[in-house]
């Protein structure tokens, strides 16, 4: 009865976790890890390599990442003290029509995008690495349609599949990164990290800092949706830390080192230089699907927000983003909207921005303060349009701050301001409203 309740959790989109089944903070560690030990992470470190020195590289990344992780916490524990997801707690700042015009369509849109672009890459990959390695030619249309099936079955589980898949292939990827180092190391030689290193920086350390930033920023904007099955704010923090970091630093010091000696920062490829193509074969895999199903996942939650469908239909709104993002990859449609999804990326900054200042500002940070509401909270909506048209101009006109923080930023600011003259619906002005008054209370966590 006890794993037959379990498995039901996994059923609902926007309900409260109840306690009994959130995870411990170890085994959201492996899923968190599991976000940041992917392709692009090893892109970002061949980005920087190839723009400054190695260690001033290293360090503008720490910092982005630092950024993200402050971000991930402040929006996180948001999801552990209330058991819901981004979606569902952006109803007090939004209300429930702003959220699915402003939130939960948008986080919809870009994460079924991004599903598709991984599926593409890892196809790709997949492909390629099959045909040049073993000799064996599959088409990119095969490849694409396996592993988006593959990354589907693991997203339609829900977090449970997630976090069992984290655990076995997170230990394993750093292994076979450190394995792929050594083995490059010793056919390159350490010549290389000083013959390769740059001069003349081409990209400064507040641009490195903001590549950085944007490239997980996005996991940051949604931290609600995986937080919400911790059981307290310190296993949110504690994960977190102990999840981002490690995982994320490494592989971008791997990814500027791997640049530096073998010219290659992708580690797949590097394996399959020295001989060992097979381990390359295991990181596109491992590391593409640990990603790549959180995206989907995620990906469903807002997808029943959106399309106001019934909250047990988790499963088939998961299925419903992994079909129409495999279906994107197959067209290769993907190669032109890439620019268009980034662009939805940024416009969650402010969705983000206003949220932290409504739930730690003017909600002083206590859940019992929360409580969604119904038709729009039009201050919300407001300031985060507003900061969406101001960050744009810092960023693009008059050159000022990081792209993505911009928003954050920006958006916390204005709130603050406004809400002061306007009120917001979410306030808690009669002190008796509650997170969840229809028996829903169960979802509300210790927050100490």
């Amino acid at each position: 009865m006890a794993e037959q309740q379990k498995s039901n959790s996994e059923v609902f989109a926007l309900r409260p976790t109840p306690m009994k089944d959130r995870k411990s903070m170890l085994d959201m560690v492996w899923v968190q890890a599991g976000c940041v030990i992917c392709i692009p992470a090893f892109m970002l470190g061949g980005l920087v390599a190839a723009q400054m020195p190695t260690w001033t590289g290293v360090a503008a990344c720490g910092v982005g990442y630092l950024l993200t992780l402050i971000l991930m916490i402040v929006l996180g524990m948001q999801g552990a003290d209330l058991g819901i997801p981004t979606c569902a707690i952006s109803q007090s700042t939004f209300g429930k029509n702003g959220t699915r015009l402003l939130v939960s369509s948008l986080f919809a849109i870009s994460l079924m995008g991004f599903f598709g672009l991984q599926v593409n890459v890892c196809g790709e990959a997949f492909a390629n690495l099959m045909g040049d390695a073993f000799g064996i030619h599959i088409s990119l249309t095969l490849s694409s349609l396996i592993w988006g099936v593959v990354m589907s079955i693991i997203a339609v589980i829900g977090m449970e599949g997630l976090k069992i898949f984290d655990k076995l292939s997170v230990p394993l990827l750093f292994i076979i990164m450190v394995i792929g180092l050594v083995l490059a190391f010793q056919k390159y030689g350490t010549a290389g990290i000083t013959a390769n290193e740059v001069k003349t920086a081409t990209m400064s350390f507040a641009e490195a800092v903001a590549l950085s930033f944007s490239f997980f920023s996005a996991m940051a904007f949604t931290a609600a949706d995986v937080t919400r099955w911790q059981r307290n704010r310190k296993d949110t923090i504690k994960s977190s830390v102990w999840g981002l970091m490690p995982a994320g630093l490494a592989t971008c010091i791997i990814g500027v080192l791997l640049a530096r000696i073998a010219g290659e920062y992708d580690i797949s490829l590097v394996l399959a230089k020295v001989g060992i193509p097979i381990l390359g074969l295991i990181v596109i895999i491992t590391a593409s699907v640990s990603t790549n199903s959180l995206n989907a996942y995620c990906g469903g939650l807002d997808t029943i927000m959106t399309f106001n469908m019934p909250d047990n239909r988790r499963r088939e709104a998961t299925a419903g983003v992994c079909i129409v993002g495999v279906i994107l990859a197959l067209t290769g449609i993907l190669g032109y909207i890439e620019t268009f999804l980034n662009w939805i990326c940024f416009l969650g900054a402010p969705v983000a921005g206003v949220m932290i200042a409504d739930y730690w500002i003017v909600g002083k940070g206590k859940p019992e303060s929360w409580h969604k509401i119904d038709g729009w909270n039009w201050t919300g909506c407001i300031v985060a349009v507003v900061s969406m048209v101001i960050a744009l101009i810092l960023y693009n006109v008059l050159h000022i701050g990081v792209f993505n923080l911009n928003g954050v930023a920006v958006a916390i600011v204005i709130y603050v301001i406004v809400e002061k003259f306007v009120p917001s619906k979410s306030r808690n002005q009669d002190g008796g409203t509650r997170a969840f008054v229809e028996g829903e209370s169960e979802g509300v966590s210790n927050v100490g």
